[in-house]
C-alpha cells in the first residue's frame, strides 16, 4: 500500500489509527482487508469468532442481538471512524453481536492477533482502544437513559443533533428509517410522526435523506430529559 493511501486511509479511520505511531499504523494497515459492501450484507454474525476488529470509513452499520428463538434486534449504529467490536477482539471473545451493512460502506479489516500484539507495544494505540470501549460502553448507558426517560421525540431530536457537530448543517441519514427507528427504540411510524413534530415546530426540514437543522442547540433543549430539566431549574 502506497504512503499516500495509507495516510488517506488514516484519516477517514477515525482516532484509533490516528493514535498509533507511524510504524505501527504502517504495519497494521499493510495487513489490513479492504471491503467495499453494498447494503444489507452481513459483516460478522453474532458469536462468531472475533478474527478482525473493523474500522469503518464510509457507510453505516448496524449491530444486532438475538436470544434464542427471538427476533433481532438493533443496539447501535455505527458512523465512518468507529471501531467495532474492539472489546471482543482486545478480550478475545466472540462477537456479542452481529453486524450488517445499513448503506453501502467501505472498511478495513484488521487481523485480531495482530492488533493485539501492536497495541501491547504501542501506549498511543492501546490508549485508543480502551477510549472506543469506553465511549461505547457511554453509549448504551445513555441508550438505557433515553428509553427510560425521553419520549419518542426527544429520543429523534438528541439523535439528530448527535449527527451534526456544528450548530446548524444538515443530517445525513443514509439507512432506512426502520434502522434508524429500532436504535430509537420505536416504530417507523413513531418516528415519522416525531420527525414532523419537530418540522412543524420549526426544528428542522426534512429533505429525503437529509435533515436541514436550523439550530442545533435547540434540539438539544427539547431532547433534554424531563428529570434533567427538573434538576436545571429547581
Amino acid at each position: 500500500m502506497s504512503a499516500a493511501r495509507q495516510g488517506s486511509l488514516v484519516k477517514e479511520a477515525g482516532p484509533l489509527l490516528a493514535a498509533a505511531a507511524p510504524e505501527t499504523r504502517a504495519r497494521l494497515l499493510a495487513q489490513c482487508r479492504p471491503l467495499v459492501l453494498p447494503r444489507g450484507v452481513t459483516v460478522f454474525a453474532q458469536d462468531a469468532p472475533a478474527d478482525y476488529l473493523h474500522l469503518l470509513l464510509q457507510g453505516s452499520v448496524g449491530l444486532s442481538t438475538m436470544e434464542d428463538g427471538g427476533a433481532a434486534t438493533l443496539v447501535e449504529i455505527m458512523r465512518p471512524g468507529d471501531a467495532f467490536v474492539v472489546g471482543a477482539v482486545m478480550l478475545r471473545r466472540p462477537c456479542p453481536v452481529s453486524a450488517a451493512t445499513l448503506a453501502p460502506s467501505r472498511m478495513v479489516a484488521i487481523p485480531a492477533e495482530q492488533m493485539r500484539a501492536e497495541a501491547t507495544g504501542d501506549a498511543g494505540l492501546m490508549q485508543a482502544a480502551l477510549e472506543q470501549m469506553s465511549r461505547q460502553w457511554r453509549l448504551l448507558v445513555d441508550q438505557v437513559v433515553d428509553l427510560k426517560t425521553r419520549d419518542a421525540t426527544q429520543r429523534a431530536a438528541r439523535f439528530l443533533a448527535r449527527r451534526l457537530s456544528s450548530q446548524h448543517g444538515a443530517v445525513e441519514l443514509p439507512e432506512p428509517r426502520a434502522a434508524i427507528a429500532a436504535r430509537l427504540g420505536m416504530t417507523p411510524e413513531s418516528l415519522s410522526r416525531a420527525l414532523h413534530g419537530l418540522e412543524a415546530a420549526g426544528l428542522l426540514r426534512l429533505q429525503g435523506r437529509r435533515v436541514d437543522v436550523p439550530d442545533r442547540a435547540a434540539l438539544l433543549r427539547l431532547a433534554l430529559a424531563r428529570t434533567d430539566h427538573r434538576v436545571r431549574t429547581a
